[in-house]
């Protein structure tokens, strides 16, 4: 690898995203600040992206790399991407989502005024299928728990240095559904040094029926117990009834009879928070929302 006078990496998996890729790559060359890199990982993909990621390559005012990863799974490509980081920061992002043109100027702004940062989260603003907006805060406090229920460590909500990446173990590219929340966990164990940029939301996710945000929602038990039996051996035995909390939530919103099962199956091993694992599974299921938030002070 050779050096790099650039601050930070941009690392984004790609695959089939043509429809949208513009939109991404066409963010990142309105930005404000060229104190980047771009690493592209192609992942298998048998439409028009990987020559749109060459022609927009060509001819930009900061290093493009162009890769190819023939694993598939995001977390794959991914890691890909961190392998070939040469520069002290990396920051994660999609293929469909967008920047403001003074979001990397932001968080270079706040590397270098806060050296002693490991890692630097922001606020987003998420669009969903329906047309609605919300936004999704990232929280500086509490961090492992928002991180599980939350989402405050999504690929696209912080950037860290890639020594904390490399030191938390990089991606588990045996995952195919929150792969980013598993490594925020392992990331957050390190008890590193956390902000928060202030101000309004400049990044903007959108919620698509193929993105890869959308997976979470197409995802089957199975899939998401096995990133949960990951950050449960991550967050230890003190915090089993979290991962009980995850699972019962996870039932409630699961179709039958997946749903039941799970949640029956996790009620008769629980060790504690009985209680609150049934409020949490019923009020789930007649519509409510926020209820790990909700059930904080209690567990």
């Amino acid at each position: 690898m050779s050096e790099s006078t650039a601050i930070i990496s941009i690392v984004i998996p790609v695959y089939n995203r043509e429809k949208v890729l513009m939109r991404t790559l066409n963010a990142i060359s309105a930005q404000t600040s060229t104190d980047f890199e771009v690493i592209l990982v192609d992942n298998n993909s048998s439409d028009n992206s990987a020559s749109m990621m060459s022609e927009w390559a060509q001819n930009r005012k900061f290093k493009v790399v162009i890769l190819q990863e023939h694993q598939a799974g995001a977390a794959a490509a991914r890691q890909c991407g961190l392998e070939h980081v040469v520069t002290p920061w990396t920051l994660f992002f999609d293929s469909d989502d967008t920047m403001a043109p003074n979001h990397i100027a932001r968080v270079v702004e706040a590397i270098k005024s806060q050296p002693e940062a490991d890692l630097i989260g922001w606020d987003i603003r998420f669009h969903n299928l329906g047309g609605t907006t919300d936004i999704k805060p990232f929280s500086v406090n509490d961090t492992q728990f928002h991180s599980l229920f939350h989402g405050s460590t999504g690929t696209q909500r912080y950037c860290a240095t890639t020594t904390l990446f490399n030191k938390a173990g990089g991606w588990n590219k045996a995952l195919s559904i929150w792969d980013d929340i598993e490594l925020g966990a392992r990331l957050i164990a390190l008890n590193p040094s956390i902000i928060k940029l202030k101000g309004e939301p400049t990044v903007d996710v959108y919620l698509g029926a193929d993105s890869i945000t959308m997976g979470t929602h197409a995802a089957n038990i199975d899939e998401l117990n096995k990133a949960l039996n990951s950050i449960a051996s991550i967050l230890g035995n003190e915090k089993a009834h979290w991962i009980n909390l995850k699972r019962i939530i996870l039932a409630a919103k699961s179709k039958a009879p997946d749903g039941p099962a799970l949640y029956r199956k996790t009620l008769s091993e629980a060790k504690s928070h009985r209680t609150a694992l049934r409020i949490a599974y019923y009020y789930t299921r007649l519509g409510g929302r926020g209820i790990a938030r909700l059930l904080r002070p209690f567990i």
